[in-house]
């Protein structure tokens, strides 16, 4: 169920649909950020220790994603994703949607969550799309929303989220939609890039500038002038590189390395990273002012399980892109099993799951998950095919079938039903796992 589906509250301005939730204040009272406040005013938000997080703790007792933090109409659901657990009054919380102020504990950190009196209006798009990206969640829609403003303005743009979200999708996207799509879209993938070519890669070089400098190069500047530049994986860029690509977006020219002469380079430019870069520019591993010249308009890309109404129709319109049918459906025991699946590797997993379904014809989803997520990183290619089938199969039925008892408390006709297999079959996956758990307890 969406966040936002009970009790939904909308209004209009300049006739674009607008989602009122209440937004909230973090206040850390006690651990090693004791003092630091954050205004909460994006639909989704993050308290960790890993890079990732919206609100880094250096709590050694807080887990990477530890909570995540979501506004609805109706207050600000809390979900724990942490080994240690979140607490409100010294008992543990799983998911729950809180109304009036109150205090968490996590690990040896105490916060403090105050709700905002006064209604935010977050802007929807009209639009379950946007260029090839698609979401027709609430969260989605406001990143939509929030995008097709930033396209039609000249103005750098900041996509932060998880490896496989779609930050590359949207780059193209945005770059479509703005007064440059007539103009060339040029990739540079920070994060692969040597570190000491990264320069010549985005500015070029001059004949003889160093070895193996055989002829003049233009760089990606350059060669995107007019158009948009898509830095990927931007937090990578080294530190020593960063003052020189911050020259360059203010002179908006570039000076190719062992070169005399500037260039021109006019580009709009947009950035991706996996990161958060305000963190990092806060503890001095990025440059405070290349970020805000980069982030003039930031926006945070959920990963796909924060949007599971969106995992079935993606699902199918991969499915139907890849077989060319635009009837076909997505089978009823695989939809349930796609349902269930938390989606580490987000949308690009999904994406390799249909397409590899769509050319074996597998409705096993285990079968056609990404073998690390799938195996608990272990690396199945060492074993043979139908035995590394066995044991991807197992794993996921070990996952999914005690889940969905427990969500049908404990009636087996019901978990059947929700299953989506006939009860004779599940009854046969009951009595499977009964003598797995046997032999292994023996």
């Amino acid at each position: 169920m969406s966040d936002f589906a009970e009790g939904t509250r909308t209004a209009t301005a300049g006739g674009r649909p607008l989602l009122l939730v209440r937004a909230a204040v973090l206040t850390v009272l006690k651990g090693p950020e004791a003092g630091r406040e954050v205004r909460i005013a994006s639909p989704t938000f993050v308290v960790g220790s890993g890079a990732g997080a919206d609100l880094v703790l250096t709590d050694p007792a807080v887990s990477r994603e530890h909570v995540h933090v979501t506004l609805t109409p109706n207050g600000v659901r809390l979900r724990d994703r942490s080994k240690n657990g979140t607490r409100i009054g010294g008992l543990r919380v799983n998911d729950v949607l809180v109304q009036a102020d109150t205090v968490l504990t996590l690990g040896a950190t105490t916060l403090a969550l105050r709700l905002e009196a006064d209604e935010l209006a977050l802007p929807l798009s009209e639009h379950a799309t946007f260029g090839d990206a698609f979401g027709k969640a609430p969260v989605m829609r406001h990143l939509f929303g929030v995008l097709e403003e930033a396209s039609k303005a000249d103005i750098a743009i900041l996509l932060e989220g998880e490896s496989g979200a779609g930050k590359d999708v949207l780059a193209r996207a945005i770059h479509a939609s703005s007064p440059r799509r007539d103009g060339p879209f040029v990739v540079v993938d920070c994060g692969t890039i040597p570190p000491n070519l990264i320069e010549s890669e985005l500015f070029g070089h001059a004949r003889g500038a160093f070895t193996g400098a055989a002829e003049d190069r233009r760089g990606m500047f350059e060669e995107a002038h007019g158009g948009t530049l898509f830095l990927d994986e931007v937090g990578e860029l080294p530190l020593d590189m960063q003052p020189k690509l911050l020259r360059a977006l203010e002179a908006k020219e570039v000076r190719p390395v062992g070169g005399r002469r500037a260039r021109t380079a006019d580009v709009r430019i947009v950035s991706a990273t996996n990161r958060r870069l305000a963190e990092k520019a806060r503890r001095g591993e990025f440059r405070e002012d290349l970020y805000y010249r980069l982030a003039v308009a930031r926006v945070t890309v959920p990963p796909l399980r924060d949007r599971p109404e969106d995992v079935l129709p993606l699902a199918t319109h991969f499915l139907r892109k890849a077989r060319g049918d635009a009837s076909v459906e997505i089978p009823a025991d695989l939809a349930a099993m796609l349902a269930e699946y938390s989606w580490p590797g987000n949308v690009r997993e999904l994406r390799n799951v249909i397409e590899r379904h769509a050319a074996l014809g597998d409705t096993a989803v285990a079968l056609l998950l990404d073998a690390p997520a799938a195996a608990g990183g272990e690396d199945l290619s060492a074993l043979p095919y139908h035995e590394a089938r066995r044991v991807v199969l197992e794993r996921f039925e070990s996952d999914y079938v005690p889940k969905v008892l427990a969500r049908a408390h404990g009636v087996v006709a019901r978990a059947a039903e929700h299953a989506q297999l006939a009860r004779p079959s599940f009854y046969r996956l009951l009595e499977r796992l009964r003598i797995a758990e046997a032999r292994d307890d023996a």
